[in-house]
């Protein structure tokens, strides 16, 4: 968490000295991709949560420009509407993310310094995300990270993750001018992120009588939902829940931005 903050504070020094500087707010969705995805394109739509932004841009009146954002959001992945219902596995997340892109725009300004009224670009950077994955369990929601469900910190697991995280975002977007200060952005973006336990579902192979004498209960229920203790004792203790690969997300929005300088 130090790591989000100073990255935002250092996104915010350098643009407050710019000297065309713009600021505004954005409205848009989330959608998560990893081992609790669907695997048709068109039902990631029932996946998409709210997400709100806080957007910091300078302009040097060409091509180029950088932008510093503030987004906080929810990603959410379950089962029972994707790839794998019987697995039962699910999972919710706030997500808060710093990021700090640079901007290349397609369409330069004019010989008078003029930009045009729309102007599509594109974009790439570097953005640090908080997450805190957690799974329904009776009647209410059990944070994932402390319990283990992967054995995490037991003899030949991986070490406890951590919920701070580093991601590259890249995207494109349309600016459209909408009068002498004020523009709006239409734009999407992935995440290449560098962990696969965003959904705490991650390839390892797991030892389902082990996480349970020295996990707990808890750990081992949350990590087979589809199984009770009883039903375990007959079948296999090995078993994986999810794949290889890393997990990621992407946005999509409309932000508003205002010229507060000259």
């Amino acid at each position: 968490m130090r790591l989000l903050l100073i990255s935002t504070l250092l996104a915010w020094a350098m643009l407050v000295q710019a000297q065309d500087f713009e600021g505004g707010i954005g409205f848009g969705g989330l959608v998560y991709g990893g081992d609790l995805s669907p695997k048709i394109l068109s039902r990631y739509s029932r996946f998409v949560e709210p997400a709100g932004s806080v957007v910091f841009r300078y302009r040097n009146r060409g091509v180029l420009g950088i932008r510093g954002s503030i987004t906080y959001g929810n990603l959410t992945g379950d089962d029972a509407r994707s790839a794998y219902p019987s697995r039962k596995l699910s999972f919710q997340t706030s997500l808060l993310e710093a990021a700090l892109v640079g901007e290349w725009y397609l369409i330069p300004d004019n010989f008078l310094g003029d930009s045009p009224k729309i102007t599509p670009y594109l974009f790439g950077g570097v953005a640090v995300f908080h997450f805190d994955p957690e799974a329904q369990f009776e009647s209410g929601y059990v944070a994932l990270q402390p319990v283990g469900t992967e054995g995490q910190g037991l003899e030949y697991y991986e070490r406890p993750y951590n919920r701070t995280q580093v991601a590259i975002p890249v995207g494109a977007g349309l600016r459209m001018i909408m009068g002498k200060r004020s523009a709006l952005s239409l734009e999407i973006s992935a995440r290449k992120i560098f962990t696969d336990y965003l959904d705490d579902v991650t390839g390892a192979i797991l030892d389902y009588d082990q996480i349970y004498d020295e996990k707990g209960e808890l750990a081992a229920r949350l990590s087979r939902p589809d199984l009770s203790p009883q039903e375990a004792e007959y079948i296999t203790n090995l078993y994986r829940r999810g794949g290889d690969w890393y997990d990621g997300y992407v946005s999509f929005g409309l932000s508003y931005t205002y010229r507060v300088s000259r």
